[in-house]
């Protein structure tokens, strides 16, 4: 119990850390767009930096155990297991919650083309990036050197640009080098391609054929479908993103005092983190719960809204996606530290300093790929439109 207890107080001071990196940098010049962003999703945004760090949270504790113990599972704790499964869970569940939240504004009718069009260029870049450094390690743990035929590493490489992930070169740690990350990449892109499903849903039965589609995957929660590469199970937190955006739709907002509804989103997440039976029906309800409660505007006492948070928040597709790659090469790649010679409360020290290095590299990270390939993706689809109109509007003149 102790050594849980100094783990948390330490993964909170890593916390802190990261908040007051963030604080300092959210005030340089890079950063002044963030005002804008302050009322774009409210509490919402700021959320996404502190479920990208608990992932990296969960990780770090992961390779605590991988490189003592030779072996890449889950934590023995379950707090620290749940520092993922609940990130990733109401990373799920926004992402439900804001398309469904699209659908709902636009009554079924969307542009389509730049729906998908933002998501590649919001998605792809980085991820290609993350694969590059993957392919680096791969070929130069394998010595540079064929390990495999020339089909199979095609079949590799194809299966990565799938977001589908495994081994590359018969590299058996190829995914550990991203901590195998990349495979809630592969949920999302399944539901952005359930989305026309949705929204036609939408547009010609309702509430109706929304309560019908919940069942669906409330089915598929309970009794899970699996075929290679997916499951059904996870199609549930996308629905109860989408369940809530619906409620926050047609539920009016209360006026709760704000203290009393903070300290009740504290005692979620508390719940959440501790909870034994991770993913079980009743843990899924309670992170709905805590999500509701942010998405209604809890801002945890202003922590969510803060400038800080929503730089964190800004940056945390690249904390996500990198994370595991700065832990592979300190802990990895180079033999500064040797893990198998501490303990876990010991090796907890190096938390901290790794979290700032963490959020510093996707800062970095942010402002020259992320943020660039988002504002070319905007300024493609722009000048695609516009340069349609001028033809449709050239045909009709002709006519």
């Amino acid at each position: 119990m102790e050594d849980i207890i100094f783990g948390v107080s330490i993964s909170i001071i890593s916390l802190y850390t990261c908040i007051v990196v963030a604080n300092r940098a959210a005030r340089i010049p890079y950063f002044s767009f963030l005002d804008e962003r302050r009322n774009r999703a409210g509490s919402i945004d700021g959320l996404r930096g502190y479920l990208a760090l608990l992932v990296f949270f969960h990780h770090f504790v992961v390779t605590y155990y991988w490189k003592s113990l030779q072996v890449w599972e889950r934590p023995p704790e379950d707090l620290y297991q749940n520092f993922g499964k609940v990130g990733v869970a109401i990373f799920f569940m926004i992402t439900g919650f804001l398309f469904f939240t699209k659908i709902n504004n636009s009554r079924g009718s969307l542009n389509w083309l730049a729906l998908y069009s933002s998501r590649f260029f919001r998605i792809v870049p980085l991820y290609l990036a993350a694969f590059f450094i993957v392919l680096i390690f791969v070929f130069e743990a394998t010595g540079y050197e064929l390990h495999t035929s020339i089909g199979q590493l095609f079949k590799d490489l194809t299966k990565w640009g799938l977001f589908i992930g495994g081994f590359i070169n018969d590299f058996g740690d190829t995914k550990r080098i991203i901590a195998g990350v990349d495979w809630t990449l592969k949920y999302e892109w399944l539901f952005y391609l359930l989305l026309p499903i949705i929204a036609l849903t939408v547009r010609y039965t309702g509430n109706v054929g929304l309560v019908v589609l919940a069942l669906l995957a409330l089915a598929g929660y309970l009794n899970p479908v699996t075929i290679p590469y997916f499951t059904s199970k996870y199609l549930i937190l996308f629905a109860a993103g989408g369940t809530i955006s619906i409620l926050i739709r047609q539920i009016p907002q209360t006026n709760n005092r704000e203290r009393l509804s903070s300290v009740t989103l504290l005692i979620l997440i508390v719940a959440a983190l501790i909870y034994p039976n991770t993913f079980d029906l009743v843990h899924t309800v309670i992170m709905s719960v805590l999500f509701y409660s942010v998405a209604r505007g809890n801002s945890l006492f202003g922590m969510l809204t803060s400038r800080a948070s929503i730089l964190l928040g800004e940056i945390s597709y690249s904390i996500y996606l990198l994370h595991g790659v700065v832990l592979y090469v300190l802990f990895t790649k180079t033999t500064v530290v040797d893990v198998s010679r501490f303990s876990l409360s010991e090796f907890f020290y190096f938390m901290p300093l790794v979290s700032v290095l963490v959020v510093i590299i996707s800062m970095v990270t942010y402002l020259t790929i992320e943020k660039p390939c988002m504002e070319f993706g905007k300024d493609y689809f722009a000048a695609l439109s516009k340069r349609g109109a001028d033809k449709k509007g050239s045909n009709s003149y002709g006519k």
